[in-house]
């Protein structure tokens, strides 16, 4: 296994991850410096996440016929600019048009990168090289949100995208020197493409990944004012807070590749969403302790980030030979979700209190739970 190649696909993955997530803890300052709300300050993650579903889906669709290797450079090229936009934007609408760049390529990034993970990989290390480019969102949770929540609280935060561009110039160069060729596929007709979803099992399993990244949305995008009106937390503390939270989501992603190698994805993905639901329930009543909160959190990031690897191993292994389009798939479907999750988050921040996120998020991962079961039940009668 080409273990150095994957792990600059990660990179890749960690820099878009940044830029997606960075946005929730900084919210609240953004918020202030551009003089609009906390629920519009939230549409940057909307719009971003309903950006990235389309360059998930679409540009992967378009581009399926072209080199892949080529596809990877280009989406990063693309990405660097959305940053360079970031950074020089003093108004909203220059802001969220650069979320939208920045969605698009890296939406079409994370989905070639992780195929191409799959492809560098032996047959029996698929799932855990998968799973390392997807550490790369978590380590940007781990590392990077809570460091750029950090400097926001001492430099303008516009200078979060300019570091965000200097790490992405730098993973450019590495990925032209050492990332494989790798062709493209014959372009699959749209209508053939729509014909996979009439597989039961994998549109109800597409279900799985948009409920219950709809219900850790709901908690993950406001959890800065969260924290600040519910735990009392200071910025530095909700960094510290983000920290742990992105080292367990870390821990979470790993295990979960671990988990499927070892167990299967119909233990991993059941498990790993109890847990999810149950920790999100309990929240609301450790909200009020600093300990209880970080622990809560802990447990959260692990459970949730446990799923996603696991679930798209299970998805892709209903239809291998179309791995990258149901990845396309699933990709586009969890932006969706969490396009909904910051939205309705949104909506329910503006009309009642925000405490109500969390039990309306444990509700989500418990109809995916629901969901799982009743998908893991079809695959077993197919087989």
């Amino acid at each position: 296994m080409n273990h150095f190649a994957i792990y600059l696909l990660t990179l890749g993955a960690f820099v878009t991850g940044t830029a997606e997530f960075v946005v929730s803890g900084i919210l609240e300052i953004i918020s202030s410096d551009l003089d609009i709300s906390v629920s519009v300050a939230g549409q940057l993650i909307t719009i971003y996440s309903l950006c990235y579903a389309i360059g998930a889906l679409i540009l992967v669709m378009v581009t399926s016929k072209f080199d892949r290797k080529k596809v990877l450079l280009y989406s990063m090229v693309i990405f660097l600019t959305g940053n360079i936009m970031a950074y020089i934007s003093h108004n909203y609408t220059i802001l969220m048009f650069s979320r939208v760049v920045l969605a698009l390529s890296g939406g079409l990034y994370i989905v070639v990168a992780t195929n191409y993970a799959a492809h560098l990989a032996q047959p029996g290390k698929r799932g855990s090289a998968m799973a390392t480019v997807i550490t790369g969102f978590t380590v940007s949770l781990a590392f990077g949100v809570p460091i750029g929540t950090f400097t926001a609280a001492y430099i303008d935060w516009r200078n979060i995208f300019l570091i965000i561009g200097v790490v992405t110039c730098l993973n450019i160069m590495l990925l032209q020197k050492f990332i494989p060729k790798l062709d493209g596929n014959k372009p699959m007709p749209i209508k053939q493409q729509l014909i996979l979803i009439k597989d039961k099992r994998l549109l109800i399993g597409l279900f799985i990944t948009a409920f219950w990244i709809l219900g850790y949305t709901l908690v993950f995008a406001y959890i800065s004012p969260i924290l600040s009106l519910y735990a009392g937390f200071s910025i530095e503390m909700i960094s510290m807070t983000l920290l742990i939270l992105g080292v367990s989501a870390f821990i979470g992603s790993r295990f979960g590749g671990y988990a499927v190698d070892k167990w299967g994805s119909y233990l991993t993905i059941t498990i790993s969403l109890v847990i999810h639901t149950i920790v999100l329930m309990v929240l609301t009543f450790t909200i009020h302790s600093t300990i209880g909160t970080l622990i809560t959190i802990m447990i959260w990031a692990i459970a949730a980030w446990t799923t996603t690897p696991a679930n798209q191993f299970y998805l892709t292994s209903l239809k291998p030979q179309s791995s990258e389009i149901i990845l396309s798939f699933n990709t586009a479907i969890m932006n969706i979700g969490m396009t909904l999750g910051a939205g309705l988050g949104g909506l329910v921040i503006e009309y009642t209190e925000i405490i109500y996120l969390i039990w309306l998020g444990g509700l989500m991962v418990f109809i995916a739970l629901g969901i799982a079961c009743y998908s893991f039940k079809l695959g077993k009668k197919t087989a």
